[in-house]
């Protein structure tokens, strides 16, 4: 099992329905809005490495998403 934290930079109106959407996609488990330099974190559970690229590919669709950090679990 992948685990993964993507960290979210996003317009800010639009970030509750920046979140209603990543709730909507196979294998993130948990996003929600943050302060600090991240406005939204995003938890995913994968089965392999190319699972997470595959929810970044889908989170860089949606429209608001300025950019993201993904922070791939080590062990």
């Amino acid at each position: 099992m992948v685990k993964a934290c993507i960290l979210i930079k996003a317009v800010p109106v639009k970030g509750k329905r920046i979140v209603d959407e990543l709730n909507k996609i196979e294998g993130i488990a948990k996003a929600f809005m943050v302060y600090g330099r991240a406005d939204i974190v995003v938890f995913t559970e994968a089965k392999v490495y190319e699972d997470v690229l595959r929810i970044v590919d889908k989170i860089h669709t949606i429209d608001g998403v300025r950019s993201t950090e993904t922070l791939v679990e080590a062990w």
